[in-house]
């Protein structure tokens, strides 16, 4: 501990100070000797004692220097003989960790004098003191007794702080770690939309001096005391910022009173005004203090209140007040939609215009909020917030009233509030990946059983897919735990979390809305403050973060010889589902329009569902199919039928039997899965509804997702045991022979629980009730015939489970091969479509009376190419696999549908002689007496769907083969890189769905911001303050390939009506190639024609490291990515400002300051300058002025992003709302100290510090370094 010379010194000499016990000591110094051995000298000096602190001066004489001073902590007095010594009557004072000290005095009074107060003077003993008043004040309480007596005529007029059993809890919470719905339960929930019942702005005049004639350090502190039959107590309600050394304070920091935190007329209320004598500690003495009630400040503008303290009159406080009038602005009280951003109350005007959003006061003062004027105004501004609680939670609000240069006053208002989708959006995420693992393991599971090396590859990767098949689910029951808690954000502290980890850290909306009402201008600033996007790892451990890992595995891929093919595959399956899932929708449309007879409108779909079957039937080359069936037909095992019955069951048999029993579901896929098959109503046949072949039924009788999670990990346990077994045999064998001996090994090496009997492991699957959905429900539109007869099958045979083989293969709709069954030929399946499109198109034609049009043509000859496997065309979409080989062509099916002077066979080849007339898809059909359309194009549809979904199977069956054959170690590097990505993703998509239902509903939606988002999209602006060194490097790596992702979602405007309206929340649907996310809007603002709006963002990533590990960066040369990256970023916001010129969007003025905003961030792009922030500040202003999406990350949202939050708003203060250049550091210290940053802070880590140190603070910019007092030791 350290002590300042001159202070105590001061303290212990200056006579006005009050000691708790003083005179004279006879104490015993110990003297050292150079010759001679340390002896005792008695020496009598003059003692002083205040507090713990124990002065003795040189001598006797009590006007003496002090000669020392000893800290009376951790040591306890002890009177070792009661009688007198021939010294005097003697105690020893015993320290913990040093020597004793001993005294003597003239008397046995004395010395039993001097031991009490030297008892009292320890710490401990002064918060045992605290602990017994707050007991009683708790004891009182609870007896409900009339509190006049319990403290609240404390004379230096401190409120009470809280009982100790909530601070011991808050601490124990703090250590677990566990979040905390209100941190340190200073703050209160807030409603964004009520009405204050007044605001006051304080300032002091007269502050008295200290001893040494130097100003106070004023702060001043409110304390609220309800109204008498209440609880008495007073308690804080808000504190102002802290000024130095200035006896007439004008604070910044505006008080608010609301009826919703108890407040009436009637409350009392005190204001303490503090003087704070050390920042870091908060050390404060009072100086005097004002009461005054409620309703006192409301009737009045202007109060000034003379300061009491038991010293007398120490100055005076001014309060002045706003209060809102009772009538509400005009057009505000309807139901109709909101028509101004912001709701005005004036005294003196009954109304303002919506357009200008402004009240023309009878009376113009000069508006000095804080200084002494005659008379002031009683305006009080307040933001409409629209649907902002719809969207955020628990909000944090900071007020201030600064001064313009003209004078006027800048009302400012600063929330905090939570994103409700942070706990939403990942889980609908998981559940897409989920069932992306489950599709894959019904893919190497439909492969059937291989032989060989091929056998510990497929389980291999089947091992892959149920690991990360369990962390995906054991990820989203995590989240749905938080979420049943009521928690909407995750605490910096818990970034390392792995169990929540696809969370976006410390996700919050910071929102200032500022009002100049001599400028008559408003506006609102909301920026998304987020973690940055990573996986971060508990031990620290670096990885080289996304771009370093896809590089490698783009070099590995390079080294193999069919990796372009597992990708090309890939791509070519998903295109499969997307163009299946496109035309079955445009045959449910047409099935409705056939419904109607509503023939003008069936051509142009039909026209459409041409095009994609023409793409549909191109995406595969035929040899490549082919090279998939034939080493299927090599390495299966095929069992014999007469030996199924007799032999044991295999391994492989028993592990996919498991994966049968369980019930790995999903319960909300029906709601988030993108349907690849027909909608439900597409057919209705009178039958219970049916669920799509690749969704799952949330059954009532289905475990709870931890036994599934537990069940996985078991099962995955079990094939990582064959899997190794099956490894060693591989290594350890000869290339041919004793296949007997390894099956035997492989069987015996299951454990006990798998010898069962096949029936005995079907018999254990559970058994839902009688009346309970089946589990799994495939679409079958076979004939009745069929149907019953396949349902009378599946009442004999227990419920299927997850890989149901034979119930998924079922049917003609199923999605996947049997493990036995023969593979079609790709070109019976490409027919199969074409005849299928060709008859539907034609009896289109003919209920559209176009009987005449020539026939179409799906597939055309191309160019012959000669290459290696398959690639993914340069011009075509990305999932399109190139043209098959000209050496073998398949037939070409035309439909020849001329008028009844000409003839065709209906095969597309044309015969010399007379034929029957008209075409064998339409013959028999008699237009007057055809009734239903829809029944005649079902057939045609149900065959249609038949043929697409044996497409599929195919296509998977391709899929498998190509990542079988693939290296085992790029697989498992591509699990990782997966996984990584889909964290880093579902944090980057949480911030931006969050900001864009921020924009939807927190503000007013124009039909210009509607043409820009359907025209061009919105720009997302995210701004890093990451250094490229250390970890820091890996996060700024995976963000960037994070924002890279978001480009490629798409995004739908949907009205949001009845219910949906008070919760709207996002739907996400696709996969991870294809995402789409419908936001759900108000519906006034949507235009009325019905047409849909939708759009694709454009993310510019600029990141600029401000921190001490920025500097060694740069000194190390570590930046040149970051440089690269910036440069490439500006070139993308170069284009979108192209584009957004070229659209006609926003004014001239507009486009000329972003045409020159651009180039000068050109030139300091250019510019080699360290730390050059100005192209943070150059994007911020760009992306202000085109309407775009603000995010500011750091490592944790909390210390660097709160420093350049607050600069941005008083940047914007100072450009939009005329507040001096000079005001500017006193306002950017104001927000940072007391500002809801701060708030931030304490929600995060428990404490109101800003993790910096000293050194840490010089390396900072000058306009990032936090005040003195608002940083110190803290958790990062």
């Amino acid at each position: 501990m350290r002590f300042n010379k001159s202070e105590l010194n001061s303290l212990a000499s200056n006579p006005a100070t009050r000691f708790d016990k003083e005179g004279p000591l006879i104490i015993i110094d110990r003297q050292e000797g150079f010759l001679w051995r340390s002896s005792e000298v008695r020496v009598e000096r003059w003692c002083k004692l205040r507090g713990n602190l124990l002065f003795y001066l040189k001598d006797k004489d009590p006007k003496s220097a002090v000669a020392g001073l000893l800290v009376l902590e951790n040591c306890r007095p002890r009177i070792q003989n009661e009688e007198r010594d021939p010294e005097g009557y003697v105690f020893d004072i015993d320290f913990k960790d040093s020597t004793s000290e001993r005294f003597i005095t003239r008397s046995s009074a004395e010395r039993l004098a001097w031991v009490n107060c030297i008892e009292q003077a320890s710490s401990e003993k002064l918060n045992l003191l605290i602990r017994q008043l707050q007991d009683k004040i708790l004891a009182q309480q609870s007896r409900q007794l009339n509190a006049t007596g319990m403290g609240n005529h404390i004379d230096l007029g401190m409120p009470v702080s809280l009982p100790l059993e909530q601070q011991v809890q808050e601490q124990l919470q703090l250590q677990d770690g566990r979040a905390e719905e209100e941190a340190m339960a200073s703050f209160e929930e807030l409603d964004l939309s009520e009405l204050p019942i007044c605001e006051t702005a304080l300032s002091c005049d007269s502050l008295p001096l200290d001893t040494l004639g130097r100003s106070p350090n004023p702060q001043v502190v409110c304390s609220l005391l309800p109204a008498t039959g209440e609880d008495c107590v007073w308690r804080e309600h808000a504190r102002t910022e802290l000024q130095e050394r200035t006896r007439s304070p004008q604070f910044l920091c505006t008080m608010r009173f609301q009826r919703s935190a108890g407040c009436s007329a009637a409350t009392r209320l005190r204001f303490s005004v503090l003087d704070v004598r050390e920042r870091m500690t908060l050390t404060a003495l009072p100086l005097g203090h004002a009461e005054v009630n409620l309703g006192v400040l409301q009737d009045t503008s202007r109060l000034r209140l003379p300061l009491t303290s038991p010293r007398g009159e120490c100055g005076f406080i001014t309060l002045a007040s706003w209060s809102p009038d009772a009538a509400v602005e005009t057009g505000q009280s309807g139901n109709g939609p909101p028509r101004s951003s912001t709701q005005l109350f004036d005294g003196s005007a009954s109304g303002s215009s919506a357009a200008t959003g402004a009240a023309t006061s009878g009376r113009r003062a000069h508006r000095r909020t804080q200084s002494l004027p005659p008379k002031l105004g009683v305006r009080l501004f307040v933001p409409q917030q629209c649907g902002l609680q719809r969207v955020c939670s628990n909000p944090r609000l900071r007020t201030y009233r600064l001064h313009s240069s003209l004078g006027a006053d800048i009302s400012v208002q600063e929330t905090l509030l939570e994103a409700r989708l942070c706990c939403q959006l990942p889980q609908q995420l998981l559940s897409i990946w989920i069932q992306r693992e489950k599709e894959l393991l019904q893919e190497i599971s439909g492969m059937g059983e291989l032989s060989g090396e091929w056998r510990w590859r497929q389980m291999n990767l089947l091992e892959e897919h149920l690991r990360l098949l369990k962390d995906y689910s054991q990820a989203k029951q995590n989240i749905q735990q938080l979420a049943r808690e009521g928690v909407s954000f995750k605490r910096s502290s818990a970034k390392a979390d792995e169990s929540l980890e696809f969370l976006p850290v410390n996700l919050h909306v910071q929102r200032m809305w500022a009002q100049n009402d001599t400028l008559q201008r408003r506006g609102l600033l909301d920026v998304v403050t987020v973690g940055a996007f990573t996986r971060h790892d508990a031990k620290g451990r670096k990885c080289g973060g996304l771009i370093k890992l896809l590089q490698e595995s783009k070099s590995w891929k390079l080294e193999q010889s069919n990796a372009c093919k597992v990708q090309a595959a890939n791509d070519a399956v998903q295109a499969t589902k997307q163009l299946r899932k496109e035309i079955v929708e445009l045959m449910s449309q047409l099935l409705q329009l056939a419904g109607r007879r509503s023939s003008k409108d069936m051509m142009p779909l039909c026209n459409q569902m041409v095009a994609r079957t023409r793409t549909l039937l191109n995406i595969w080359e035929p040899s490549i199919v082919e090279e998939a069936v034939a080493f299927i037909e090599r390495h299966r095992i095929i069992e014999e039928p007469e030996n199924v019955m007799m032999e044991p069951m295999s391994p492989f048999r028993k592990i996919t039997q498991q994966l049968t029993a369980l019930e790995l579901k999903s319960p909300e896929l029906e709601d988030f899965a993108t349907p690849v098959v027909a909608p439900p109503d597409l057919w209705p046949r009178g039958q219970p509804p049916l669920m799509r072949s690749n969704s799952w039924h949330p059954s009532n009788s289905s475990p709870s997702s931890s036994l599934d999670i537990r069940a996985i990990d078991s099962l995955q346990h079990v094939v990582k045991c064959y899997n190794d077994h099956l490894r060693s045999l591989e290594q350890g064998r000869s290339p041919r022979g004793n296949e007997e001996e390894e099956e035997a090994a492989t069987y015996q090496s299951l454990p006990l629980a798998w010898h069962s009997r096949p029936e005995e492991t079907t018999t254990q699957a559970p058994q839902p009730p009688a009346d309970a959905p089946s589990v799994l429900q495939l679409i079958d539109l076979d004939e009745m015939v069929g149907r019953q007869a396949q349902q009378r099958r599946n009442q004999q045979q227990p419920p299927a489970g997850f890989l149901d083989t034979k119930l998924m293969s079922s049917s003609p709709s199923a999605n996947y091969y049997r493990p036995t069954e023969e593979p079609e030929p790709l070109d019976l399946t490409q027919l199969n479509i074409e005849a299928s499109v060709m008859c539907l198109v034609s009896k289109l034609k003919f209920f559209c009376g176009r009987c005449d049009s020539p026939a179409i043509r799906l597939r055309h000859p191309k160019a012959p190419i000669k290459r290696e496997g398959f690639a993914v065309a340069p011009q075509q979409a990305p999932d399109v696999i190139a043209a098959p080989r000209a050496g073998k062509q398949p037939p070409q099916l035309e439909l020849d549908l001329k008028p009844s002077g000409e003839g065709g066979n209906g095969s597309g080849v044309t015969l010399p002689a007379a034929v029957k007339k008209g075409n064998k898809f339409t013959d028999g059909l008699d237009l007057s007496m055809t009734t239903d359309w829809a029944a005649e194009l079902r057939p045609s549809m149900r065959k249609l769907r038949h043929a697409m979904d044996r497409l599929l199977k195919t296509a998977r069956l391709m899929h498998s083969v190509q990542r079988l054959q693939q290296d085992m170690r790029c697989n498992r590097l591509q699990a990782s890189i997966t996984y990584r990505r889909d964290v880093c993703f579902s944090q980057a998509l949480t911030a931006l769905v969050s900001s864009l239902m921020l924009r939807l509903w927190g503000s007013e939606l124009d039909m210009g911001y509607l043409v820009m988002l359907r025209d061009l999209g919105p720009l997302a602006y995210f701004e890093g303050l990451l250094t490229l060194y250390g970890n820091e490097a890996d996060m700024w790596s995976d963000m960037c390939i994070a924002i890279e992702d978001l480009s490629a979602v798409s995004f739908q405007l949907v009205r949001a009506q009845g219910e949906a309206a008070l919760a709207p929340t996002p739907r996400v649907t696709g996969s991870r190639q294809a995402l789409e996310v419908q936001l759900p809007v108000p519906e006034h603002s949507l235009p009325g024609n019905g047409t849909s709006i939708s759009f694709k963002i454009t993310p510019v990533f600029f990141n600029i490291g401000i921190n001490e590990k920025a500097s060694f960066a740069e000194t190390l040369g570590q930046t040149r990515e970051q440089h690269r990256s910036n440069w490439d970023n500006y070139l993308r916001l170069s284009q979108y400002f192209g584009r957004y010129r070229k659209l006609g969007l926003g004014t001239v003025d507009s486009g000329e300051s972003l045409q020159s905003l651009l180039g000068f961030m050109e030139q300091q792009l250019r510019a080699n300058v360290s730390k050059n922030v100005k192209i943070l500040h150059l994007a911020e202003d760009a992306c202000r002025l085109m309407d775009g999406l603000r995010f500011t990350s750091c490592k944790s949202a909390k210390d660097r992003t709160g420093m350049a939050v607050t600069l941005e708003q008083c940047r914007v203060l100072v450009r939009e709302f005329q507040l001096p250049a000079k005001h500017v550091p006193y306002a950017l210290s104001t927000m940072r100290s007391e500002g809801t940053r701060m708030d931030n802070v304490l929600k995060n880590i428990g404490k109101r510090k800003y993790a910096f140190n000293r050194t840490q603070v010089s390396f900072l910019p000058a306009m990032y370094r936090p005040p003195v007092g608002s940083y110190g030791k803290a958790q990062t």
